[in-house]
């Protein structure tokens, strides 16, 4: 057995030293190659697929729109009696009209229009499509053909919120109803981050009142809404409610979230931001909140709310605040009172010091404050 391991060991040297210098490198070239190739025809066909994408959602060049729509065809004429009224019902009319443009416009290519030209085109008169609406569609959310019926829109599908409100906004600067029923009745809201649900409730500015009063059917807005018009600092909470209202739903990560009110307003400044914190931990500074009406909405979307009422507030060196016998808060800094309070600043650096341990609210509300203590641990 020794004989043998001396003999062979030369041998299987020798063989290794037959093989082509140049063999390694030439099948590593090729692995290369290959790779690279492959590469190549992957990126290549994700650029396609996606072009072909985004060349479903364009409109169909205006020129074949405005030759079926300008195409010179036989018109429809009704039946008659012998003093010149129609014989059939209206929607016997619309049938046999619907059956005759059918066959007159089906040699015709389809056509897809954006939202922004339906509207346009039935901004004066909303039956003007109605003798095409064999062969046109309408671009919706996420690139959907939308089928016209009787100059509706048909068909329910899932969009944004924030493509909800557009298509609403132009129905409104359109005056087409047709475009507000379609986005308030048969848009669903596809699900939405609770980042961004924050952002809403965070600026009522940036929402048109008039587009969140659409939204809300007429139970919901006598429930809720006192007088003809949304209140500004409302705005928000109510665009919420009629999310909720539509089916909307926020994602899973935050279930809880807790509203921190001063038990009373005086000696505060006007424009006091409300704090909130949520169950993933994180802090928010909300200006204009409605925090009884937040409340109500963020429970009906699964929310479980917790509106915090504080009489004191307590962050050891920056300060401290307390309601003194007026009811009206007062700030101790250094052991001097002043009549004022920065509320939401100090309620904040509270959470963050976890110090509220210190103020009487902590023991009253103790299996609240438990709670609070988790979310911040996360």
């Amino acid at each position: 057995m020794g004989q043998r391991r001396v003999v062979n060991a030369p041998k299987h040297y020798v063989m290794q030293n037959k093989k082509p210098i140049f063999g390694p490198f030439l099948s590593r070239v090729s692995q290369c190659v290959v790779v690279t190739f492959f590469a190549i025809f992957v990126s290549l066909y994700s650029v396609l697929a996606t072009a072909d994408e985004l060349s479903n959602c364009k409109e169909t060049n205006p020129a074949s729109f405005f030759e079926l729509i300008n195409a010179s065809v036989e018109p429809y004429l009704p039946s008659l009696d012998r003093n010149g009224n129609t014989i059939l019902s209206e929607d016997e009319v619309f049938v046999q009209k619907s059956q005759h443009y059918y066959l007159v416009y089906r040699d015709f290519d389809p056509v897809s229009i954006s939202m922004e030209r339906f509207a346009a085109v039935t901004e004066v008169n909303d039956k003007a499509l109605e003798n095409f609406e064999s062969k046109i569609s309408v671009l919706g959310p996420d690139c959907n053909k939308i089928n016209i019926y009787r100059s509706r829109l048909v068909g329910s599908y899932e969009a944004t919120f924030a493509e909800i409100m557009d298509i609403i906004s132009l129905g409104i600067r359109s005056e087409n109803d047709a475009l507000i029923q379609f986005a308030s009745r048969q848009l669903k809201p596809k699900v939405l981050p609770f980042d961004e649900m924050m952002e809403i409730l965070g600026n009522d500015l940036a929402l048109d009142e008039s587009v969140v009063a659409n939204m809300l059917s007429d139970d919901l807005r006598r429930q809720f809404v006192k007088g003809a018009k949304i209140p500004l600092e409302s705005l928000s909470e109510m665009a919420l409610l009629a999310f909720s209202s539509m089916g909307g739903k926020i994602t899973a990560k935050v279930d809880k979230s807790f509203i921190f009110i001063p038990k009373s307003f005086r000696g505060l400044d006007n424009d006091l931001e409300t704090v909130m914190l949520a169950s993933d931990g994180k802090i928010y500074g909300l200006a204009g909140f409605d925090y009884n009406m937040a409340a109500k909405v963020l429970n009906r979307l699964g929310i479980r709310t917790y509106v915090v009422s504080l009489s004191e507030v307590y962050t050891g060196q920056s300060g401290n605040c307390v309601i003194d016998i007026a009811k009206t808060w007062m700030q101790i800094v250094d052991g001097q009172k002043v009549r004022s309070c920065p509320f939401p600043e100090l309620v904040q650096k509270m959470l963050k010091q976890k110090s509220f341990t210190e103020i009487a609210d902590f023991k009253n509300k103790s299996i609240v404050f438990e709670q609070i203590i988790e979310a911040l641990n996360q």
